[in-house]
């Protein structure tokens, strides 16, 4: 089986590092594992026919970043449409996967949601804060076999709040306090979801500003799952 990683985009993210740990973590899973660093391939979609799993590891720019960091062309993003309505699965994480490509909506409409703000930080906020806070990831669909097994648990992390599609099958969420902004106190935003997109599968996970957050035991676990269960084809 094959996954193409492609790795790139704002280098506040550290997309190498990512994508070395998402490459171990695939190749111990029976997946054979390209890395590339341009999404050229993805305007070329007939070449990848036989890849089974893409995971994007490729912020965006914001206001204030270099602008040349995170475009997709329309030539690249129809491919991975093609790609993905063929049967090829779509994983991915935090910012890599729900902060890229903000000029192409049909990319948040592919993956289900985009990412809007992580109180108290905001995006481009002119003063400094400390944007990690203690928050509760609450599993909604425990029989599921992505989350079997996986109780709810505690993240000391960014809190993402996106903008979802409602027609995602969500299966972990958030609640959000309102310390920081008190009139969304008691929003629920999903974490965890997954949905189709014609005969491909898409899987996301909004864990993951840092390695460490991924190397949680839980966070793995529910990582190497859901790119599993999205591969067209996964390895027995």
């Amino acid at each position: 089986m094959k996954a193409v990683l492609f790795s790139g985009g704002w280098e506040g993210h550290d997309p190498t590092a990512f994508a070395d740990w998402c490459r171990d973590l695939l190749e111990a899973e029976g997946f054979e594992v390209t890395v590339h660093d341009t999404l050229d391939p993805l305007a070329e979609p007939e070449t990848m026919a036989d890849v089974s799993l893409i995971v994007p590891i490729w912020s965006s720019a914001r206001s204030g970043h270099r602008p040349e960091f995170g475009n997709m062309t329309k030539a690249q993003e129809d491919g991975l449409l093609e790609l993905v309505a063929n049967g090829c699965g779509l994983a991915g994480w935090h910012g890599h996967m729900g902060d890229a490509f903000r000029d192409r909506p049909t990319y948040h409409f592919l993956i289900g949601g985009q990412f809007v703000a992580h109180p108290p930080g905001w995006p481009d906020n002119p003063v400094p804060s400390d944007d990690f806070v203690d928050y509760d990831v609450t599993v909604t669909r425990p029989a599921d076999p992505i989350m079997e097994g996986i109780g709810s648990f505690r993240m000391h992390s960014e809190q993402y709040f996106m903008l979802t599609d409602p027609s995602n099958e969500v299966l972990a969420t958030t609640t959000f306090s309102g310390e920081h902004l008190w009139w969304i106190e008691g929003t629920v935003i999903p974490v965890v979801w997954k949905r189709r997109w014609d005969r491909g599968r898409v899987f996301y996970c909004s864990i993951g500003h840092t390695l460490d957050d991924l190397k949680v035991p839980k966070v793995r676990e529910i990582m190497r799952r859901g790119m599993r269960w999205a591969a067209r084809r996964a390895p027995a």
